[in-house]
């Protein structure tokens, strides 16, 4: 058997050919979305399922790609997706269920079902049909809205985990201790949603107390609640480009920050896919707890710094060792403490706290000697 390349190519439309690729699938058409980060035999199965929707009718399965920066704001990590959306989408065409590989670059495929307009739309999962907008829109040309179980027992998830886990132990590198380290009020000013590089600014000291924390041996890591992307304030995109960019400014100041871990989740968002609660928003410890499992970090021997008490509470949450409260403008901060949110120690700033942590005099005049937390 001769196999041709060009095969899998004619699969996979970029969206600029899409209508052209849409034109020569027969109908009726059944569509899904998703990462498919790695291919595993229960994507398989549930893709199988959901192409004999249509088999008997001679129709074609559409698969709708997350790319690569959609796929990042789902929250599933910062090395999230392992696979190129152009690699993920030639494994999927490599499929014979699948008959069109398509991309989409927002939180939900919404748009792009109103684009194609399939006759079944179907979701993978325990999904509630009748809550989601997708269902409402294809309901609109009298298409189907479908939820299919996923098998149990494969997640991708579980799966790279079990990838990083070393498979002797006696040989396993020895744990790391890390500096959790909230954004907003520790490492940058707080003025409210910051998401443009023009109007970050380093909070005096910062760098050089991540620079101290880091001589010291700790795995910089910073933790940080995003509430304006679910509020609709800005977009994936535009945090991940200032993330960057806040990263090559440390790196050519001699600070290498492990990872950046960012829930864009709130309960009253106003982005639905966002609005929601999560186990990954501070206080609730996800954050903390997936860089310990990423990275491979010392919980117990670790460290936070924040200004607000959900960090202190995400830190004690999660186990992590020492938890310590520094000042900032945002009005948290400022204002008394609950008594059942007592932080290991309180500084004026980061560059206070990892002088002082550190065993370096404060002889810096951005220092300051730690005092007592507040009653």
């Amino acid at each position: 058997m001769t196999l041709n390349r060009m095969t899998l190519d004619a699969k996979i439309a970029l969206p600029q050919d899409l209508a052209e690729r849409l034109a020569t699938l027969p109908r009726p058409w059944v569509m899904t979305n998703g990462v498919f980060d790695v291919l595993h035999r229960g994507h398989v199965s549930y893709l199988h399922r959901a192409a004999e929707l249509v088999a008997s009718e001679g129709g074609s399965l559409i698969v709708a790609v997350n790319t690569d920066p959609s796929a990042r704001g789902l929250g599933k990590g910062p090395d999230r997706p392992l696979n190129t959306e152009l690699d993920r989408a030639y494994v999927l065409a490599g499929l014979e269920s699948v008959a069109l590989v398509t991309f989409f670059d927002t939180h939900t495929p919404v748009e792009l079902i109103q684009a194609i307009r399939p006759d079944i739309y179907v979701k993978g999962g325990d999904y509630d049909m009748e809550t989601l907008e997708e269902t409402r829109v294809v309901r609109r040309w009298g298409g189907q809205s479908i939820a299919l179980p996923f098998v149990d027992g494969f997640s991708t998830t579980a799966l790279v985990k079990r990838i990083r886990q070393p498979v002797f132990k006696a040989v396993s590198p020895p744990l790391r201790k890390a500096a959790f380290l909230d954004r907003d009020g520790v490492i940058n000013q707080d003025k409210a949603y910051v998401h443009r590089w023009e109007d970050f600014v380093f909070m005096p000291g910062a760098v050089e107390g991540m620079r101290r924390l880091q001589e010291a041996g700790y795995a910089l890591v910073i933790v940080t609640n995003q509430s304006g992307l679910a509020r609709g304030l800005y977009t994936e995109a535009e945090y991940q480009t200032l993330t960057q960019r806040l990263l090559s400014e440390l790196e050519q100041q001699g600070v290498k920050v492990e990872g950046v871990y960012h829930c864009p989740h709130h309960p009253k968002g106003s982005v639905p896919e966002l609005a929601l609660a999560c186990d990954c928003r501070k206080p609730a410890p996800g954050l903390i707890l997936q860089a310990v499992a990423a990275l491979g970090l010392d919980v117990a021997n670790s460290i936070l710094v924040g200004d607000k008490p959900s960090d202190i509470e995400a830190a004690r949450a999660a186990g992590v060792g020492k938890a310590y409260r520094v000042d900032s403008d945002n009005p948290e901060s400022r204002t008394e403490w609950g008594g059942e949110v007592v932080p290991t120690g309180h500084f004026a700033n980061l560059l206070a706290c990892a002088t002082e942590l550190t065993a370096a005099r404060p002889t810096d005049p951005l220092a300051s000697e730690p005092s007592n937390p507040p009653a």
